[in-house]
């Protein structure tokens, strides 16, 4: 009790086949990288299955290295186009500005998967940030760069094929060459930032999108909210997210993060023991995924890293990695570098 259970963050299979196009354009087997990961190839040919998060991002991380191509995610994110989203992709262009339309991706992305969060922070410099929620997913460089693709080709799909952003920030290291990421973004791209995501302008939030046919957006809103939803795994996303969004700002009490989910520590406690979990192991998840994406490659400083996850020293910092990870954060560097 307490910990995520990494099979319970899921994600559509039909991303398979754009990853079988890269593998086959890079010279690998594409069924030969499947079955590392135990994925069988019935699911190439239904892209109604589901998979763990997990397995999809060990899935792009064999094919960079295999491939020896380290922006093999980007390019799995390019061809893949605007991902396939269901009905809540057409709620998009029904949308009254791009404000609403990224808003609904946000507030919706969990019927696609649970194992990916979307937010729009809606500031000065507004910024529309990814996050990957399965548990102890190791190096995922490579699915944080396919979902960052992904996200730009549904923006551009909302704001039109020549949209683009002011930057991206992504937290890994660089790649060996950056020209691909210029190339596909068409602007400045950040790495080693806190947080991975899109920046945009104001006026491309407050664009006026066309929403000729609101009586399609009220059927499809009504199809959306007649699907059987887990109630218990759609809270527990929608805490995850709030916990990833709130950590580096040192707001990880119980009662603020059930004030941002409108609600009381108690009801916050209660639901998510329904779940077969508490606030701690939520939290406890939350920290080790984001530990171990910032603590991919050399050049980030551990006591940054500290701040970021929640901590307000390096010392109690690398007491609760050394208990959590079994060993210091820069020996589990070295070992994944």
């Amino acid at each position: 009790m307490g910990q995520m259970k990494s099979s319970s963050a899921i994600v559509r299979s039909s991303i398979l086949v754009h990853i079988q196009r890269v593998a086959l354009d890079c010279g690998l087997d594409p069924l030969a990288i499947l079955k590392r990961t135990g994925i069988p190839r019935r699911y190439l040919d239904n892209s109604e299955l589901t998979l763990p998060v997990k397995t999809i991002v060990e899935l792009l991380e064999i094919g960079a290295q295999s491939s020896g191509i380290d922006d093999f995610g980007l390019r799995v994110g390019e061809v893949r186009g605007v991902p396939d989203l269901g009905p809540v992709i057409l709620m998009l262009r029904e949308a009254a500005t791009a404000r609403d339309a990224l808003q609904t991706l946000a507030s919706l992305l969990y019927l696609h998967s649970n194992g990916i969060s979307m937010r729009l922070e809606d500031t000065a410099t507004p910024t529309f940030q990814i996050e990957l929620m399965a548990a102890d997913l190791g190096p995922c460089t490579q699915a944080v760069d396919s979902g960052l693709a992904g996200m730009t080709h549904v923006i551009r799909w909302v704001l039109g094929e020549d949209w683009v952003p002011v930057s991206v920030s992504i937290m890994h290291s660089p790649p060996k060459s950056n020209k691909r990421f210029e190339r596909f973004f068409r602007c400045p791209v950040d790495f080693l930032q806190d947080f991975n995501g899109i920046v945009l302008r104001r006026r491309d939030l407050d664009k006026k999108l066309p929403g000729a046919a609101p009586a399609l957006r009220q059927q499809v809103e009504r199809y959306i909210h007649s699907i059987n939803l887990a109630r218990s795994d759609t809270y527990v996303y929608n805490v995850t997210e709030v916990i990833t969004a709130t950590i580096s700002r040192g707001e990880l009490n119980a009662d603020n993060i059930a004030r941002y989910l409108g609600t009381d520590r108690r009801t916050l406690n209660r639901r998510l023991s329904r779940a077969g979990l508490n606030y701690s192991g939520v939290v406890e998840s939350v920290r080790r995924n984001l530990a171990g994406q910032y603590l991919l490659g050399d050049d980030r400083p551990l006591s940054d890293i500290a701040g970021l996850v929640g901590f307000n020293d390096l010392s109690s910092f690398t007491r609760w990695f050394h208990g959590s990870f079994g060993r210091p954060p820069s020996q589990w560097r070295k070992g994944r570098s």
